[in-house]
């Protein structure tokens, strides 16, 4: 197996950082390259074990998105799969022998997703990991997370890689990892879902309920101007699953915020409803 792990990192404590380097160089399956794509201003301060290493190669780009970002990975030769990775995460320490493994067993597979793991209390840090699900069925697609995913290096270019348009600071701020998850489904790429495979993650932050409020509109104009895409733009019907979710979920949320009293719960889901029917609807109108 001849692997690279890809790391993009934008304003984030080194400290961080470093953990996901060290977790990655420590791996008993050794990826060919582990390269570090530095989105900062000023480049990343790393210690000299890690600069002078030769495992490691650090490319530096002003692109703000974290889609437009991994788009510029220059994929050395001989590569067979690339290993995503988020720079606030950092690979369990069998990740590399799992992943060795589970391809052994699944030679045809094109893209594995793994999941996502709290490092605090080691509990999965989204409901949809923890309820699982292969991803041959649509309804799964979105067990795929841009923070933890494996794909074969060929299929990555085959499928046009990340539409630039999505992800974290990108025009619809959101989506890219299901965007392109979806781009395999539709396109009849065999992916699967590897819980095994972990990621563990820092906690989510303690939002004031303004942030979150902000946070979730924001997240809901990607998800709404992604439905919008797939399903009015490219004429999927099987996106129309994704479209009853996405407004009764939050209307649902919302009802027991209120009979609980939960007012952060109710503003949190109300704005992720306004923000993606905005987003659907500014997608329909915006976009040729």
């Amino acid at each position: 197996m001849n692997f690279i792990t890809v790391i993009n990192t934008y304003n984030r404590p080194a400290e961080l950082v470093l953990r996901c380097l060290n977790a990655s160089l420590n791996q008993k399956v050794p990826s060919q390259k582990i390269i570090l794509i530095d989105q900062n201003i000023e480049a990343l301060n790393l210690p000299e074990g890690l600069s002078t290493n030769p495992l490691i190669i650090r490319t530096r780009t002003n692109k703000k998105s974290v889609s437009a970002a991994r788009n510029t990975l220059v994929i050395p030769e001989n590569t067979e799969w690339i290993f995503f990775c988020d720079d606030d995460g950092f690979p369990c320490d069998d990740y590399s022998e799992k992943l060795k493994n589970i391809i052994s067993e699944n030679p045809t597979l094109d893209i594995l997703a793994g999941s996502i793991v709290r490092e605090d209390n080691k509990e999965y840090y989204t409901l949809r990991h923890d309820k699982g699900g292969s991803l041959k069925s649509f309804r799964n697609t979105k067990n795929l997370m841009g923070s933890n995913f494996v794909v074969k290096a060929k299929v990555f270019n085959e499928l046009g890689r990340f539409d630039e348009k999505f992800g974290a600071g990108s025009l619809w701020g959101s989506s890219e990892e299901t965007d392109f998850c979806w781009k395999a489904y539709f396109a009849g790429k065999k992916m699967e879902f590897f819980p095994e495979l972990i990621v563990y993650h820092v906690p989510p932050f303690n939002e004031s309920v303004e942030d979150g409020f902000e946070k979730a509109f924001k997240y809901g104009v990607g998800k709404g101007a992604l439905v919008s895409k797939w399903l009015f733009k490219k004429k999927k019907f099987k996106v129309t699953y994704e479209l009853m979710e996405m407004i009764t979920v939050p209307f649902i949320q919302s009802i027991r915020g209120l009979i609980t009293l939960k007012f952060g719960l109710i503003a949190t889901n109300f704005a992720s409803l306004t923000g993606r029917l905005y987003g659907m609807i500014k997608y329909l109108l915006t976009t040729k």
